[in-house]
């Protein structure tokens, strides 16, 4: 297998082939954003073999190396089959192990949902609600949403819903996105996070939509993306309003936007499947009823080198004492 980096200028011919058509994940934009604001490393593998392509984030303390798949192997800008990917981990995981990259891959970010799980991988099932913007009309999309919601977008349009798009809605969009972290008692990034990734990814990647009641922001969505597909990667409202229907309104705005631009699908990013946690489920329900299909797939994660990967974990717990770190996969599988 190949490392290369779009930060390098002699991969730059090995990774042209990486267009807009590609996961954003694979792009020179975000490998900028990990390197100068993350200060991390993310590096595309390719397997000859397969002729294929992956994003890997490495990142390390004093003495481990850790890694993370960012997204399923492509090949010609299209993901692998399940059984491609098999193929494809299994020859990574090799690889890992003989260049002494890791000791852990760990789960992979929820928008990076893989086809296969590895042999002696720990991992759960996962999804997300996909529609497809390239290959229907805008009223084909509307028509498939829910009819509570159809009223909903109504209701919001007719009483003064505005809808704004672009950098200057930034500090809104992250007051509704900090507003529902807080709610929901869940760790937040700061508004640099946001405003560094669209300095890196720039308005071709990243479109940021606030919807507003009388000049007020209500709620917010955050949006990376190429030709591929657009995810939804953060979003959030701030409680009670007239308008009923808002962040449904946004979406809808937001896929229109998008639609124009050639993309080709909308992802609402991450459900749980089999959840039994009444939070989530609501959650669940939200994307569903918008009417798109439900791409099912795995979050996993292995250890590379098992003996160092419990070292790291037991230093991990003596440095601090009580926490408990748990991932979705821990979470699921409890």
């Amino acid at each position: 297998m190949n490392i290369y980096s779009h930060l390098n200028k002699a991969d730059q011919r090995a990774l042209s082939v990486l267009t807009q058509d590609a996961p954003f994940q694979f792009l020179p934009g975000f490998s900028h954003f990990y390197k100068n604001y993350m200060e991390e490393s993310l590096e595309i593998i390719h397997s000859p073999r397969s002729d294929a392509f992956i994003p890997v984030r490495f990142f390390s303390t004093k003495l481990f190396k850790l890694a993370q798949i960012l997204h399923a192997p492509i090949r010609e800008n299209k993901e692998l089959n399940a059984k491609e990917q098999m193929e494809f981990f299994d020859e990574l995981i090799v690889y890992f192990n003989q260049q002494n990259l890791s000791e852990r891959l760990i789960q992979p970010h929820p928008y990076g949902i893989l086809g296969a799980v590895p042999e002696h991988a720990r991992s759960c099932e996962f999804g997300t609600y996909v529609i497809d913007l390239n290959g229907q009309s805008l009223e084909d999309i509307f028509n498939k949403f829910h009819p509570k919601y159809q009223k909903a977008i109504h209701h919001t349009e007719k009483n003064g819903g505005e809808i704004r798009f672009g950098e200057a809605v930034m500090a809104d969009f992250y007051k509704c996105y900090e507003t529902t972290m807080d709610r929901i008692g869940m760790l937040k990034e700061p508004i640099d996070y946001f405003r560094s990734m669209y300095k890196y990814m720039s308005p071709e990647n990243v479109t940021v939509g606030v919807v507003y009641d009388q000049n007020e922001p209500i709620g917010g969505i955050f949006m990376l993306h190429s030709n591929f597909a657009a995810l939804c990667t953060h979003a959030g409202s701030r409680g009670e309003s007239k308008l009923y229907g808002a962040m449904k309104y946004l979406h809808f705005e937001m896929m229109k936007r998008l639609k124009e631009k050639g993309i080709q699908k909308y992802d609402f990013v991450g459900v749980r499947i089999g959840n039994n946690d009444p939070a989530l489920e609501g959650i669940f329900r939200f994307k569903k009823g918008f009417g798109g299909d439900l791409k099912t797939g795995y979050l996993w994660k292995i250890d590379i080198h098992p003996l160092r990967a419990r070292m790291y974990d037991f230093l991990v717990k003596i440095k601090h004492s009580g926490y408990k770190y748990r991932d979705i996969i821990d979470q699921v599988n409890s």
